[in-house]
């Protein structure tokens, strides 16, 4: 009885042992997925910035600035766009001035113009280069003034970015893969006698993969979710402890159900993978060499 309840013991921590050891495992490769979100979010904030201002000429008909606002208004690259005439641009200066200009000059120096801020997927050197293009053909516009450094440095940080996160992802998923394989495998090595005797007894391959391969999938499914709950949990708290992040860098939760959905579906695949693996190497192995390492 005693030894019943003792390889009971000892399979249900082997279980829990490779549960607990998967769930790390999923945690560190779902904290880097929202990492990677959380990035992708505060570019995307800082490339709903990025635009350009068009000047119009000085003596533009209204008819010519009508033209542009209802061409910018129905663009698709235009996240939003704030008009100012030439006598609110005249009325700003002079307040920054302290000074009113009207009383310096005859007529109004300014021109009106367009501030066009555009949308994050359009906030590259190529596309604001077309953009451009196409706005110059406006009639009445005189320049259209970007920010070329500002976009490039932009572009430029995005690569490295993304680049630097697949790197790390990459690695993360292969040292993940190799953990959990070690895992399962040594969880089914404890059970290599067993898997003998069911070969001595006639079983099938497929039938005494089965058991092991679904056993795999039930803890992956298992440590996904312990993952998934402790990911779930940082983003709440995080979100409630910093509530500005949730605007600009903290992935919303219809995103976060894709990397809860992906941790869980990744603990459910790798485990059943590394199981699968793992008892055809136990399978192939003779009697002698059950007591081998």
């Amino acid at each position: 009885m005693s030894n019943k309840r003792s390889k009971r013991i000892s399979t249900f921590g082997s279980q829990l042992t490779s549960i607990v050891s998967v769930s790390l495992v999923l945690l560190l490769l779902g904290i880097v997925a929202m990492t990677g979100l959380a990035g992708r979010g505060l570019t995307d904030e800082v490339r709903r910035n990025i635009g350009f201002i068009v000047k119009m000429e000085r003596d533009a008909p209204e008819a010519a600035v009508n033209k542009a606002k209802k061409v910018l208004g129905g663009a698709p690259y235009v996240e939003h766009y704030v008009y100012s005439s030439a006598d609110d641009i005249m009325a700003s200066e002079s307040a920054l001035l302290g000074e009113d200009i009207a009383e310096l000059v005859e007529i109004n120096p300014y021109s009106s113009e367009f501030d066009v801020k555009v949308r994050p997927a359009y906030a590259n050197i190529d596309s604001i280069e077309r953009i451009v293009y196409e706005v110059r053909t406006i009639p009445g516009v005189e320049e259209v003034i970007t920010e070329a450094d500002v976009i490039h440095g932009v572009d430029t940080t995005f690569r490295r970015i993304s680049g630097v996160l697949l790197a790390v992802a990459g690695v993360l998923l292969f040292i993940s893969f190799v953990l959990i394989n070690n895992t399962v495998s040594l969880s089914i090595y404890s059970r290599r006698f067993v898997i003998h005797t069911m070969r001595l007894v006639g079983a099938t391959g497929g039938f005494i993969r089965r058991p092991f391969v679904l056993s795999g999938c039930r803890n992956g499914l298992i440590a996904g979710l312990i993952a998934s709950a402790i990911l779930a949990g940082l983003r709440f708290w995080t979100g409630n402890a910093e509530p500005g992040l949730i605007e600009h860098a903290l992935p919303w939760w219809p995103m976060m159900a894709y990397v809860l959905g992906g941790t869980i579906l990744s603990g459910v695949l790798v485990c059943a993978a590394a199981s699968l693996f793992a008892t055809s190497r136990q399978l192939r192995r003779t009697y002698d060499e059950l007591f081998l390492k």
